[in-house]
């Protein structure tokens, strides 16, 4: 019998290795990011394959929304891309993953805001919760510097400190790209409190930011459990936090 050649075993070996990205399940993709983020970040009840399946996002052991689901785009191929359309819960995206790019487009994304709060030493103490809304048109990253815009809805916002407040309002916060990174100016769309701040994001430095919060006119009293502990002052004063975060 003739021997293969190496072109022909190195053909082979590239099939092998198709066939098992193919069949590779979601599951063991799962496995791989909760090792990857120390047992943070996991998905849950993982199914099908990393070409089509569906999972629960679980953030220490929080789940972030029901379902995630995702499904391959063959023809993002022509352009040399993996694309996928995604799905979270109601809302959707448009994944594509490039040569050195990343591309987002037609994007309304929401998660559950108390398991991401908890994240933070400057936030994990008031016990927020609500919704968070990621959405925009197209946005890109290439080359590490981002292009486009985006906007992050806190919806139904609220915290255990203030639980005769509910909700304590709607906030919106505003992405622009800055460099390697993003512009952030923080606004109040609704509500008993008032948030307004701004802040830079950068991939080497981290979060660096400053917040006012204020109670609206006739919320200071039922604030005062939660605005005393961002700082001292009377219930109707204003009070700053600044975040640096890596």
């Amino acid at each position: 019998m003739k021997r293969l050649s190496w072109p022909w075993w190195l053909a082979l070996v590239l099939l092998i290795i198709v066939f098992a990205l193919i069949r590779l399940p979601a599951s063991m993709v799962g496995s791989v990011i909760s090792a990857q983020s120390a047992g943070k970040f996991s998905l849950a009840g993982a199914q099908g394959s990393i070409w089509q399946g569906s999972a629960q996002p679980v953030l220490d052991g929080e789940a972030l929304a029901e379902q995630l689901s995702w499904q391959w785009r063959p023809k993002d191929l022509l352009q040399a891309r993996l694309g996928y359309d995604i799905r979270l819960d109601a809302g959707q995206a448009a994944l594509s993953l490039g040569l050195g790019e990343i591309s987002l487009r037609q994007f309304d994304l929401a998660l559950a805001a108390a398991p991401l709060f908890k994240l933070s030493e400057k936030t994990r103490n008031y016990g927020l919760s609500g919704q968070l809304r990621l959405s925009g048109q197209e946005i890109h990253l290439r080359g590490g510097k981002p292009e486009g815009q985006l906007s992050l809805d806190w919806l139904g916002a609220g915290s255990s400190l203030a639980p005769a407040v509910r909700p304590l309002g709607d906030y919106r916060l505003n992405a622009l790209p800055a460099g390697s990174g993003w512009q952030l100016q923080l606004s109040t769309l609704s509500g008993q409190l008032q948030l307004n701040g701004n802040g830079n994001w950068q991939a080497a430095q981290g979060l660096q930011a400053e917040v006012a919060l204020q109670a609206a006119p006739g919320a200071a009293s039922a604030l005062a459990p939660f605005l005393s502990q961002v700082g001292a002052g009377a219930p109707e004063a204003e009070r700053r936090l600044r975040f640096s975060l890596r």
